[in-house]
């Protein structure tokens, strides 16, 4: 899922920046978003942005990281799940509040384009 990507890439910095609050060096930092976007895009296969910004923002993070394999992103990265759930639960905040914005945008945009096609058909 490209959104997802996006959120990661757009988001790094602070991504990077709550996984070292959450007491990740910058090295396990760097080697875990990336894991950990590709465990998100996998668990979200089926989804549409609004099902996964329903579930990152109304839901709450922890049930839509839940889905994701951690045991699987532990093993890659040869640390620990604690650590890996530790992770995901420090960037949940950061990526919901981009989902909730980049579902705003997206939905807004098609809100808007909406009246124009209707009135073509019409």
């Amino acid at each position: 899922m490209d959104l997802i990507k996006e959120c990661f890439e757009e988001n790094g910095g602070a991504l990077t920046e709550q996984l070292k609050a959450a007491g990740f060096s910058g090295d396990q930092a760097g080697q875990f978003l990336p894991e950990a976007a590709s465990g998100i895009i996998d668990s979200a296969q089926g989804m549409n942005i609004a099902e996964i910004t329903s579930q990152l923002v109304s839901d709450g993070p922890s049930q839509f990281l839940s889905a994701v394999n951690v045991n699987a992103i532990a093993e890659k990265l040869g640390m620990s799940s604690d650590l890996v759930t530790k992770g995901l639960a420090a960037i949940a905040p950061v990526l919901s509040q981009a989902f909730a914005q980049k579902g705003d945008g997206l939905l807004g945009a098609a809100s808007s384009m909406a009246p124009g096609i209707l009135k073509r058909f019409s």
